[in-house]
C-alpha cells in the first residue's frame, strides 16, 4: 500500500515547498493531498509540478472551522483508512498596518484552533509510524514569555482544551486592550506560537507505537507572509529550501522528535 500525506495551506509558500519536497521522495502509488481554501488554486499548484511522482489531489479545508477539518479526515479515512504524514501549515497572516485588536480573533482562530482541529481529527488516523507536524516558530517557547504566565502553558498538567481556553481569553484581552497589563508580549505571533507548541507537547503524550507528533520552526523563509516584517531577506531561504529540513525529520526516531520543537534538525528548548 502506498504512502498517504496531507499538507494544509499547500498551494503556496512553505506549504507548496513541502509538497514539492515530498514529491521528490514519494513514488507512483503514493498520495499527496493539498488541503486548501481555494481548490482551483490548489489544482493550479499541482499542475505546476513538472515531474509528478505521486498522485495529487486538492481538497477544500478551512482549518478555522472544525467541521471542515473533520470532513476531510472522514473522506481520507474512507478512502485510505490511515494517513502516514500530516503537516499542519495553514496560517492566517498578520497585517502590519491593522491594529492587533482588530485581527487577533481571526489570527488565533486560524493558527491555534486550526492546529487543534488538525491534531484532534488526524492524530487518530495516523499509521503506527505516522508523523504529524505543526509548523510553528522559534518564538513558540516559554523563554519568550514572562514567568508569571508560564503556568498557563504547563503542558504536563493541562489539556488541549485548557490551552484553547487560554488562547480565547488572550484574544479577549487583546481586544479589550488589557493584554499588556497581564504581561503578554506586544507581538500577537508570540503567544500564538507558544499555544501551538503547547498543543503539540500535550498531543505527543498520547502518541501510539512509533508515531511522532512534533512542531517545527522553518527558519526565515522568503514568503509574502514574512517580507513585511523583515527588512533584510538576503539570507532567507526559498520555500523549497526551508521545506527540506522539515521533510528530513520524517525518518528520525520518535524519541528524537516526539513532543519537541525542531529547527534545522535540532531541538529548541521549551524553557
Amino acid at each position: 500500500m502506498g504512502k498517504v500525506a496531507i499538507i494544509t495551506g499547500a498551494n503556496q509558500g512553505l506549504g507548496f515547498g513541502l509538497v514539492e519536497q515530498l514529491n521528490a521522495i514519494y513514488k507512483a502509488g503514493d498520495f499527496i493531498y493539498l488541503a486548501v481554501r481555494r481548490v482551483a488554486k490548489g489544482q493550479e499548484a499541482i499542475d505546476s509540478i513538472i515531474d509528478k511522482k505521486a498522485h495529487f489531489e486538492a481538497v477544500f479545508m478551512d482549518v478555522s472551522k472544525e467541521e471542515s477539518v473533520q470532513a476531510v479526515m472522514e473522506y481520507m479515512a474512507a478512502k485510505h483508512g490511515t494517513v502516514d504524514l500530516v503537516i499542519s501549515n495553514a496560517a492566517q497572516r498578520m497585517d502590519k498596518e491593522t491594529p492587533y485588536r482588530l485581527q487577533v480573533a481571526e489570527f488565533i482562530q486560524t493558527n491555534n484552533m486550526g492546529a487543534y482541529h488538525v491534531l484532534k481529527h488526524f492524530q487518530p488516523l495516523l499509521t503506527k509510524k505516522g508523523r504529524l507536524i505543526v509548523v510553528a516558530s522559534g518564538f513558540g517557547t516559554l523563554t519568550h514569555l514572562t514567568t508569571k504566565l508560564h503556568p498557563l502553558f504547563a503542558t504536563t498538567e493541562r489539556s488541549m482544551i485548557d490551552i484553547n481556553r487560554v488562547m480565547h481569553e488572550y484574544v479577549e484581552e487583546v481586544k479589550a486592550g488589557t493584554d499588556a497589563l497581564k504581561g503578554w508580549p506586544k507581538w500577537i505571533n508570540i503567544p500564538s506560537k507558544i499555544g501551538q507548541v503547547a498543543l503539540v507537547r500535550i498531543a505527543a503524550q498520547k502518541k501510539k507505537d512509533a508515531q511522532a507528533i512534533l512542531a517545527v520552526c522553518p527558519g526565515l523563509v522568503n514568503t509574502a507572509a514574512s517580507r513585511p516584517f523583515f527588512e533584510n531577506m538576503k539570507h532567507a531561504q526559498s520555500p523549497f529550501q526551508a521545506a527540506k529540513s522539515i521533510i528530513d525529520l520524517i525518518d528520525r526516531s520518535p524519541d528524537e522528535i516526539n513532543g519537541k520543537l525542531m529547527k534545522f534538525g535540532e531541538e529548541i528548548s521549551w524553557q
